[in-house]
């Protein structure tokens, strides 16, 4: 599965489960809001853009409310390649499915986090939903 310490890929597992066998999933670092009195994410058609896994359930999840919300045209989509390597989520081309990253063309997703943070400690995981405009610092 691997994860990212210090911006560094490392392709080694990272134990994602209790002592008991239970899955446990990290709280994530990015999370924000996207609301009309925010002043970084305001709600812009076509700003946001969401990276998924077809073999992931949450990813999937996320999928089923962009659909029930109406939110395909305002809301972009890529799809990873279902198999986790080495690399982890990766875009590869030889899945009828699989889009490439479109929006960054980076060829692994661990790559998009970078991009955000280059001294990223994290495990890369989907669904991620991507801000596609730079948020000003």
């Amino acid at each position: 599965m691997g994860h990212l310490g210090n911006g560094t890929w490392h392709s080694d597992d990272v134990a994602t489960t209790d002592d008991s066998g239970a899955f446990r999933r990290e709280e994530s670092d990015f999370r924000d809001r996207i609301a009309s009195d925010h002043p970084d994410f305001p709600p812009e058609e076509c700003r946001c853009h969401l990276y998924v896994s077809y073999a992931c359930p949450w990813a999937h999840r996320t999928l089923i409310a962009r659909k029930l919300k109406r939110l395909d045209d305002v809301i972009t989509v890529d799809v990873v390649h279902p198999h986790m390597l080495e690399n982890s989520w990766d875009f590869r081309g030889d899945f009828d499915g699989s889009t490439g990253d479109t929006v960054n063309g980076h060829n692994f997703l661990y790559k998009v986090y970078q991009q955000h943070d280059a001294k990223v400690t994290k495990k890369v995981t989907v669904p991620v939903l991507w801000d596609k405009k730079p948020v000003a610092s």
